[in-house]
Formats: structure tokens, sequence, C-alpha cells
């Protein structure tokens, strides 16, 4: 039979075209192996989306060969996205080798300045496809592979599929080192399993990967928050936070006053886990909320697609990490939220609180090891209040956004339009001018307030009000900070407008990008002896619209510079390109709106 095409075996495949091959071949396969077979199947695949599934636990085994301590865990709450892996700590230093996890042939390579940096993707006969990212270095074939390919692409950041099988890897073979590339804040290897078909992360601690952990998760605080505006606590539309007390897995509240809640009611809490061998603070694995005993909402995640990690800003309290990086996670889905994270929720996690009893909330969180801990209050219920106690009727939406269709805003200076889905519920939206910024060619331009989250880009137009005619290809969007630093946003002038997209709500306005980038020697100057050396080092920097490109050669020929974004180096380390006697070294560096810096250096060797 001729494999299929896929990463893993395919059960449809097997069905249809696999025994149809075996019936046109007319080979007398006994009963019994073609058994085998179909069990093997089964067995080979990947696992379903339940939280009964049983993970092999002897599969894969660690990438590293030190007992692991992490500063993150699979499924923790990030920067607009849900923590794909863990991350495993190095000791604040690069350099620690990193095994192949198990049997397999690399499938992927990838390297970029930003994101994974250096990522080797592994597939499994057994289903799974492990990765290992922010690596220092390739070892063996995979350095030689990836070397290869940057230079035919003539390019640093690759993004390559490799042939199946074409570089076959054993359980416990060397294929690089830890490293601080790409986006990360700080060495350490961020390792992955996912579902090779689906490419859906899975928890690597799921699968007896070991870690030693015996510590329930430390709760910090929950939260009360009235639901639609008839809802109060402590005859108040604001929400309520109250502080945990206790350890151990076994917490109260501090405060002894107990909250009077009406109307709809949902509720947050504030969770971290521990692993042993660590002092960082890490994501819990599971949250269950109870009602009087009666759960109303469970929160579990299995698995996910990439697609969908920016649906974490639905469950998030966004207002409240936006102002101190507090992380309360609410137990509601908004009418806009996909996720399919959730188990036993009762009317989408609202409580709605209207008699005159004292009800118990308790909340229950786990660790990935089962690991729990659990924290009781109480609240007081009362019917809705009288027109003199609630809170003053919000007025009318003025501009209605509705979630789930698309919605736009434009008048003579501005045009600003939000596809359906862009948002996780409805919302009034406002909108104000300021005058121009110190460098801008239009007026600012306030949109909503950016502690409410944006899960799709949106085309924004601004009116190019000021800007000269020479400075149109150098204009661009920009966002306004609040220390008025301007972020770039990219776009295009056409019609006298800048048009771009954007994914946040706040200030933005235009201005534009006529310094060409920076371009400074690190160890080479005109006619230096570089013989002793080993690397070409430069740095290079552009103060708004960014690097796009650059390109370094050598008498002539592209060389490969390695590029370290958060440190803006450039780095090439000697190869065949560099010969004995003199080479002319040159670099171009391009930003986004086209301005350009070149640097020359004759280089005796």
């Amino acid at each position: 039979m001729q494999s299929s095409n896929r990463d893993t075996l395919d059960v449809k495949w097997f069905i249809t075209e696999g025994m149809k091959e075996i019936y046109r071949s007319r080979i007398p396969y006994p009963a019994s192996l073609i058994c085998q077979w179909i069990l093997l199947l089964f067995m080979t695949l990947p696992p379903q989306a339940n939280s009964q599934t049983l993970y092999p636990q002897t599969l894969f085994r660690s990438p590293v060969d030190f007992p692991l301590s992490l500063s993150g865990t699979y499924g923790e709450i990030r920067q607009n996205h849900f923590h794909s892996g863990i991350d495993i700590r190095t000791g604040g230093q690069p350099g620690k080798l990193v095994y192949a996890a198990s049997d397999g042939y690399v499938s992927r390579i990838f390297t970029s300045p930003w994101g994974f940096g250096k990522a080797v993707y592994i597939n499994h006969p057994s289903g799974y496809t492990t990765v290992y990212a922010h690596l220092d270095r390739f070892r063996g074939e995979i350095a030689a592979y990836t070397y290869d390919q940057q230079y035919s692409k003539e390019s640093f950041a690759i993004d390559v599929t490799v042939p199946t099988g074409k570089i076959r890897v054993r359980k416990g073979e060397v294929i690089g080192t830890t490293g601080n590339s790409g986006s990360s804040a700080g060495p350490h290897l961020h390792f992955e399993i996912r579902d090779a078909r689906t490419q859906e992360p899975l928890d690597p601690l799921s699968f007896g990967i070991p870690i030693k952990d015996n510590l329930p998760p430390q709760i910090r605080w929950v939260k009360i928050y009235p639901l639609g505006p008839s809802s109060m606590v402590n005859f108040s539309d604001n929400p309520k936070a109250l502080q945990a007390s206790g350890s151990n897995g076994v917490y109260g509240v501090s405060s002894s006053d107990t909250v009077m809640v009406s109307g709809d009611i949902i509720f947050g809490i504030e969770a971290y886990d521990y692993h042993n061998e660590s002092s960082v603070r890490c994501g819990i694995k599971s949250i269950e909320l109870r009602v009087d005993g009666v759960k109303v909402f469970g929160q579990d995640i299995q698995r996910y697609a990439f697609g969908d990690t920016r649906y974490v800003n639905a469950i998030l309290d966004y207002p409240q990490n936006m102002r101190n990086k507090q992380r309360f996670l609410r137990s509601y889905i908004a009418p806009g939220n996909k996720l399919d994270i959730f188990d036993g929720v009762v009317n989408r996690g609202i409580i709605n609180f209207v008699d005159r009893k004292a009800h118990r909330i308790q909340y229950v969180v786990r660790d990935v090891r089962g690991n729990a801990s659990r924290i009781t209050f109480w609240v007081k219920s009362h019917p809705p209040a009288s027109a003199g106690a609630r809170p003053s009727e919000p007025a009318a939406p003025v501009n209605l956004f509705a979630w789930d269709r698309e919605n736009r805003f434009e008048n003579a200076y501005i045009d600003f339009t939000l596809p359906a889905n862009a948002l996780y519920e409805d919302l009034d939206f406002h909108y104000k001018t300021a005058p121009p910024a110190n460098g801008s060619y239009a007026r600012v331009h306030l949109l909503h307030t950016e502690e409410i989250p944006v899960h799709l880009r949106c085309n924004l137009s601004i009116r190019a009000e000021t800007l000269p005619r020479w400075l149109e290809s150098k204009a661009l969007l920009v966002k306004v900070e609040k220390d008025g630093k301007f972020i770039s946003q990219r776009g295009n002038f056409r019609d006298g407008f800048v048009t771009g997209s954007i994914r946040e709500f706040g200030e933005y306005t235009i201005s534009v990008d006529t310094i060409p980038p920076k371009i400074k020697p690190v160890n080479v100057y005109h006619n230096k002896n570089v013989s002793k050396q080993s690397t070409i080092v430069v740095t290079i920097s552009d103060d708004l619209s960014g690097i796009k490109h650059y390109r370094g050669t050598l008498n002539g020929r592209w060389i490969l510079m390695d590029f370290d974004a958060k440190r803006n180096r450039l780095v090439y380390k000697y190869d065949n390109r560099i010969k004995p006697g003199s080479n002319r070294f040159h670099l171009v560096v391009t930003d986004g709106v086209g301005n350009r810096s070149e640097y020359s250096a004759t280089l005796i060797r």
C-alpha cells in the first residue's frame, strides 16, 4: 500500500482507498494481519478533543537533559493570545542542548527576527508534531539544510516545509541549542506538542513530561461584575474586587462585609500556579464556578486553533489588564466569543439575583497535575432597587456597534469600518477629535477607548489635512501613545487620505517618515584587518516606519546576516564568502516607506 500524504494515517483513507488497493492487489493478506493494521491505525491516531483523553505517557522525553523549571505553561494568558506550549528555563543562559522528544522527521524550519525566532518542527509517526522555538542555533543536518535554504532564497527569514523524510531524527538526538531568538523576553526553550493533522497545540505536561509539582494554585482575587443597566453590586454599577486570604488550597475573602447583588451578575478570578522548582508564576489549567453548590461555569483548555487564540481577550478583564496588568479571568461567555473550551455553562455564566437570600459562591481552580485550590465567599441578593437607589440610567447609544455585523463610522475627516465579529459584545461607540499632535499632519482622532479589545483588523482612513504633496509617499498612519510617542500602523496615501488597518481602539493621526535608517558598525571600519575575528557585526535601526529590508554583500555576493531585532544587531559569521586579502563589505537597509541607507567598507583578511 502507498502511504497517505498526510502527516499520519487516515481512517477514512484506509477504509476506502486502502482496502480497495488490498483487494485490487489480489494478494491474500491474512485477516489477522489486516486486523493488526487496523488496530495500529487507531492506536497511532492523535487524540480527539475531550477532557477524558488519555495521552501516551512514555512517547515523548523531555527536550532537555536537566530538571524542568518553567516560566510559562500551556494555555496561560498572554498578550492577545493563549500560550501554546511550555517555556523551559535555562538559567538565563543560551547554549543548552535541545533533544528530539521522539523519533520522527523534520517537517518545517522557521527563522525570523520576530515570533518564534529560530524554530524546528518535527512530525512523529504517532500523529503528533513537536515544536522547539527561540533556539540559538540548529545542529547537524538541520543546520546544513537551513543554511542552504537561506542562501538559495537570499534571506535570513525563511519558513520552509521540509520534504517528508528528508531529515530524520531519533529520540534523544541533539537538534539544536537553546537561545533567545525572535520575540523571546529572555533565554529559554519554548516547547510544544501539536496534533499533526490540525496543528492544534496540546499541553506537553499531559504527556508525562516530568516536572515536580505538588503545589496547589494560589488565588489572589475574586471579582463581582454587574452586567446591564439594571444590575448592581453594593448598589453601584461598578464591579467589586475581593482580595483572597488563605493558603494550601483553601481560601476565603479578607473582607467580612457581605456583598449585595441584584440583577444579572458575572464573576471573575485571578489565580496563578507555581511549580516546586520555580518561583515564576504560571497559568492555571481549569476553572469551575459553583453557586449554592451547583456548577454554573467550567473552563478547561485541552486544545484550540491558532486562529482562535485572540479570543483570550473575551475572557480576560481587558480594562483591568490594560490599567495594571492584573489578569482577572471572567467566568462569562461573551456573545462574540467562539472558543470551545467551556463546559457545564449555565446561561453563558450570567447569574440572575432577585431574591432576598444569601448565596454561596465557590471557585475551584486546578493545575495540570490535578492540584486544586478553592475559594468560598457569600453574596446577598435583593430585588431591583427603587429608582432613587439605582445608579443613573445610561444614555441611549449614539453609535451602536453590533458585534455580529459590519459597523462603520465616517465624516469628512475619517472613515472607520469594523468587519462583523470584530467585537465580542455590542458597543456604544464614542468618537472625539483633538488638535494635531507635534509632528502630525491631521487632527488626532480618538476612537472609543483602548480598554475595549478588538478581535479583527479594521480599515481606517484619515484625511491628510496639512500634508504637502512632496511628503505623500512618506505618509503613514500612527497610533499616539500616552507619552506622545508615535507607533507606526503603516498605510498608504490615496485620494487625500492615508489608509491602513488597525487592531486596537485608541488615538490615531498621520505622520511622515523622512529619516533613513541608521547603520552603525560595531566591529568593522574601512581598511580594518579582520583576520583575528570571526564575525562582522553592525546595528541597524529606524525611528518610525521600521526596518523593511536589508541586504549585505561581500565582493558583490549576498551574505547571511542573522538579524536580532531586540538588539537591532546584524551578525555575519565567516563562511566561504569571505576570502583572504581585500573584501568589499556593502550593506543596504530600507525602511517601511522606502528611505534607504548604505554602508561600505574594505576589510582585510
